[in-house]
């Protein structure tokens, strides 16, 4: 993924693998036909049925991949550094990669990192931690500026470098060109064909990125002379366009990946971990673009048993990256992992960091016995209050944890809990539109037998009901105290 593509768009884990109704209705009779027809394919091409086993992450330079006459430098590795140093942080990584269920790290490479008689052996010693660690690598070429290879010689010059070193390491890959924009599909499946007649790699070495920004594979997984290789897709939903639904995704990736999905890895699929919504299992109507997205082809790639590389996941200056940083290897979001980890058909219960799962609850105030309410407001600044139990949504509360702190937003309208500019005590709180404001942002602090304070990021105070015991009456905010008023429990709806 480019920066620039960025501005070109201005509950029981395992009754959960073992099916739902709404995956059921994903299964029909069409897409159960092409997984057949593309079994004895792929067994063919690349001595596997599907691509399942290549889960991960991406490692890239939080300065561009596409880095100009210098070498790469994912976060974490730098010039200078010694060979055991580079090799330490990259088993570190690998390490949380495998504790987070994954198996694969894609790295980028271009022409100055084979030839910097300093650095190579530096960035090799990474690449060689990774897979001694029993993890997998796909490098990746990042031509600069463009989307074509703007030197073939010395294109070629840098893979015969990798090749020399790596040729005959199984566990790593090759992808010849990132996002080939520039090419037709004519002119691209012939680069790749070349690559492939000038390497002679063993089958399932390379990994060849479908056509425009990798958008589409159909193509290229059509001509005969690449049979015997994976194909790579790219996956964002502003190469697809903006949908409130998970199935107009899913269908989305299936027409984009045609009946080559037992040779497809989604090397590239992310969404921004940093947005403060919550992405574990999103299957309503109405939710935000990218919760749609991640579910929906998640979903696709859990169907057809496709491999996922996360974009990014370190990289210490992306919103979408997997980990705070190269030295913190804490999930960011951890219902985003989580639905990575349930299409890459795992059965480990799934991982939450804080003392609340995400999910939907009802929030219920332990003086009152009132449950928190949006009251029917939907616009920003509308006061939130309490009501008696009901079905409504104005009592249905997404929870959602991003980097050590909570959204709470209600199934109505979608808008969170806020403090506003509202900052002394006895003050109401707010309802307004998701953002990354410290003012919607709390956390969640256990107070004992089943009760918790919820307590404001940029205040400090805790969510209260000031006493107040009538329907309708407002919430308010107050320094931490005993009292049962500021006491809560969830209740899973």
């Amino acid at each position: 993924m480019r920066k620039s593509k960025l501005l070109y768009v201005l509950g029981c884990f395992a009754a959960v693998l073992a099916g739902c109704s709404k995956e059921a209705a994903l299964k029909t009779s069409n897409v159960s036909i092409a997984v057949r027809k593309q079994h004895n394919f792929a067994v063919q091409a690349t001595g596997t049925s599907n691509t399942n086993g290549f889960r991960g992450i991406n490692w890239a330079d939080p300065n561009g991949n596409d880095a100009n006459n210098r070498v790469v430098q994912p976060s974490g590795l730098a010039p200078g550094m010694s060979a055991t140093a580079a090799a330490t942080v990259a088993t570190n990584i690998s390490n949380a990669l495998k504790q987070s269920g994954g198996t694969t790290i894609r790295m980028p490479i271009n022409p100055w990192t084979p030839i910097d008689s300093t650095y190579w052996p530096v960035y090799q010693s990474a690449i060689n931690a990774i897979v001694s660690n029993g993890c997998k690598v796909i490098l990746c070429y990042w031509p600069v500026g463009v989307h074509h290879v703007p030197d073939t010689t010395q294109w070629k010059g840098m893979w015969q470098r990798v090749d020399k070193v790596y040729k005959n390491n199984s566990s790593v890959l090759y992808e010849p060109i990132n996002e080939p924009v520039d090419y037709n599909s004519t002119d691209l499946c012939n680069l790749y064909a070349n690559f492939l007649a000038t390497f002679n790699p063993a089958a399932g070495k390379c990994v060849l990125d479908g056509t425009g920004y990798a958008a589409d594979v159909t193509a290229v997984g059509a001509d005969s002379r690449l049979t015997a290789q994976y194909l790579a897709i790219h996956c964002y939903w502003w190469f697809w366009g903006s949908f409130n639904v998970w199935s107009t995704y899913y269908n989305n990736m299936s027409s984009r990946v045609g009946s080559y999905a037992a040779r497809t890895i989604a090397t590239e699929l992310g969404v921004e971990t940093y947005r403060n919504v919550g992405f574990w299992w999103q299957w309503d109507t109405g939710v935000f673009v990218d919760q749609a997205f991640l579910t929906g082809s998640l979903a696709y790639a859990k169907d057809n048993s496709m491999g996922s590389i996360a974009w990014s996941g370190v990289n210490d200056i992306d919103t979408y990256r997997w980990y705070v940083s190269h030295s913190n290897l804490t999930e960011v979001s951890p219902g985003a992992a989580n639905m990575f980890r349930w299409s890459w058909q795992l059965t480990a219960v799934p991982v939450w960091q804080g003392p609340i799962a995400d999910g939907r609850y009802q929030i219920k105030n332990r003086a009152s016995g009132l449950m928190l309410d949006n009251l029917g407001n939907t616009s920003d600044g509308s006061t939130v209050g309490q009501w008696q139990s009901s079905t409504s949504n104005n009592q249905k509360w997404n929870i959602s944890y991003t980097a050590g702190n909570y959204t709470l937003s209600c199934e109505n309208a979608n808008g969170c809990l806020d403090v506003g500019t509202n900052t002394t005590d006895g003050s109401n709180v707010l309802h307004f539109a998701v953002d990354t404001n410290k003012t919607q942002r709390w956390s969640i602090v256990d107070a004992g037998s089943g009760y918790y304070k919820i307590v404001n990021l940029q205040t400090g105070k805790c969510l209260d009901t000031g006493g107040n015991t009538a329907n309708g009456s407002s919430v308010q905010q107050w320094y931490s105290n005993s009292s049962y008023n500021q006491q809560w429990s969830f209740i899973a709806q």
